[in-house]
């Protein structure tokens, strides 16, 4: 069984996290990264595809070890590191690792990169049906549409906590009723 546990970070620095946590770890048994985010966006005519992280301030650590086993392998590394502020945990209790229900949400969305790339679909009759992208089959999910700004709002749960995204979303086509 996988676990995937997810460290507080000073924003900004995650990627000097990911760099120095894949240094002082053993990459065979863990995978750390930080979750990202593709935004399009138009300017001058041009398309434009950035990523971003989908949770700045926090880096993820995949691994087969449960929570008190990667709490002892990983507290003496993660001391060493000046960015880090915590690992998360739920409340008070020593739960740390994602729940499995969070964390499949998570990775259905994202590509082997970790990142969630956009999606396209068509407008029909004032319902949305995606046609490719990590959003297909999820329609029910999407909150909001905002086609000016190519997005989906959706939730995920992630910690105990609902978070809302933007995940990127092309509407190629509107048929009128």
């Amino acid at each position: 069984m996988k676990y995937c546990y997810v460290f507080f970070v000073v924003s900004g620095k995650e990627d000097n996290v990911v760099w120095q946590l894949r240094s002082l770890l053993d990459l065979n048994l863990f995978s750390v990264f930080v979750p990202m985010l593709e935004k399009i966006f138009k300017k001058k005519e041009l398309t434009i595809k950035e990523k971003v992280p989908l949770f700045p301030g926090y880096v993820f650590v995949e691994s087969d070890f449960p929570d008190n086993i990667f709490r002892e392998y990983t507290m003496k590394i993660i001391y060493k590191i000046n960015d880090i502020i915590k690992l998360l945990k739920y409340g008070d209790s020593e739960k740390m690792s994602l729940k499995e229900n969070e964390r499949s949400s998570l990775f259905i969305l994202c590509n082997a990169s970790h990142c969630i790339e956009s999606s396209s679909g068509i407008i029909e009759r004032d319902r949305v049906c995606i046609k490719e992208g990590p959003l297909k089959g999820m329609e029910s999910k999407i909150l909001k549409i905002n086609r000016h700004k190519r997005e989906a709002l959706v939730e995920l749960r992630i910690m105990g906590d609902i978070r809302q995204i933007k995940v990127g979303l092309e509407i190629v086509e509107k048929i009128p009723t």
